[in-house]
């Protein structure tokens, strides 16, 4: 019977947990506890009075609001969602008289930032808008990527052509869009990481299209299926692994910089490796293996040497961007005196 109490008790502390001032088993306001069986005893064990042992409830953290530049690069991107779709819907419908061709995109192209102008109101915590507006934009190249290749490597006259190209679009962008608003739910990314995420992006399909065409052979216009390829690679790649490199470090805009800067010299820094195909058998193109390796180490020389991590941190402001639990927390608990032994209150949260 104790045992059976005890849980009882439990679990209408847990139920009580949206009305923070009432004490279990209609107790009277000052610590005293309520008897099922009639009688009240006062705070269990020498506790401060007032519910639950003087326990007050710690308020929810609110996530620092967005910055106006970062709404302004979902703005901007919405409004190129819109135009995009716009002129997605001409080539489906097939509207080609020109006086008519512009309505959609206009149209379009204003409804989506004025959506975005709702969705922020109120503002949108930090780190939302960049989350969104990133996994449009990576969405976007990856359908570009993949219309691309499709269209370099499939027979003659079984190419995509414009239409596929835009469905390709408006798709990756609009399922990018939904995976970046899942993104933020997940992780809490800061804009930094978000950033990282698009100039991974960049970075991969810069970097594979440079391998791409080392491997590939025979005439210039041969290289093109390579080259696509690579990119293609490249840009899956580098956004995957900046996703997972995401859950355990963000950088600074520092360091974001000098990854961008590294990324500039290490291209630069290995041109002269052509110099040595001049009056050589070898294909130059194989130079460009030295320039993709050049430039990957030149980006992670810039997060890890030249750039400067965010110290600007404090504990106060760690406190504040702790992530809230999936489901729930346990904030503490006491024992409870009742008639014939002793039961067991458990405090927590629910969300």
């Amino acid at each position: 019977m104790s045992l059976l109490s005890a849980l009882l008790v439990s679990s209408v502390a847990w139920a009580a947990d949206a009305q923070y001032g009432a004490p279990p088993y209609g107790g009277q306001p000052g610590g005293a506890y309520g008897d099922p069986y009639g009688g009240t005893y006062g705070a269990p064990y020498g506790q401060p009075t007032g519910p639950y042992g003087g326990y007050t409830y710690p308020q929810k953290k609110s996530h620092p609001k967005s910055t106006p530049l970062e709404v302004g690069y979902l703005y901007a991107t919405s409004v190129a969602y819109g135009v995009g779709t716009g002129i997605w819907f001409d080539a489906v419908v097939g509207i080609e008289d020109p006086g008519v061709q512009f309505i959609a995109p206009a149209l379009l192209g204003i409804a989506a930032p004025v959506g975005v102008y709702f969705l922020d109101s109120p503002p949108m915590p930090r780190g939302l808008p960049s989350a969104i507006a990133t996994g449009m934009v990576i969405g976007a190249g990856e359908g570009l990527g993949i219309a691309s290749y499709q269209y370099v490597s499939a027979p003659e006259g079984k190419e995509w052509g414009f239409l596929g190209l835009a469905t390709a679009e408006v798709i990756g962008s609009t399922v990018g869009g939904a995976a970046g608003l899942g993104f933020y739910y997940l992780l809490r990314p800061k804009p930094q990481t978000n950033m990282l995420l698009a100039s991974a992006a960049v970075w991969g399909s810069l970097i594979g299209s440079e391998f791409g065409a080392a491997a590939s052979s025979g005439s210039w216009s041969e290289s093109n299926d390579s080259i696509s390829l690579g990119g293609l690679i490249g840009f899956n790649v580098a956004t995957a692994g900046a996703v997972g490199l995401s859950i355990a470090w963000t950088p600074s805009w520092n360091q974001l910089a000098w990854m961008w800067g590294g990324l500039g010299i290490g291209t630069v820094v290995s041109l002269p490796i052509y110099l040595a195909y001049i009056g050589s058998d070898h294909d130059p193109r194989r130079g460009l293996i030295a320039q993709g390796a050049a430039g990957t180490l030149g980006i992670v020389a810039g997060a890890l040497f030249l750039g400067s991590p965010d110290r600007s941190g404090d504990v106060a402001a760690g406190e504040e961007e702790r992530r809230d639990p999936a489901f729930a927390r346990v904030l503490g608990g006491s024992l409870v005196p009742y008639r014939g032994g002793v039961g067991a209150v458990v405090l927590g949260e629910l969300w």
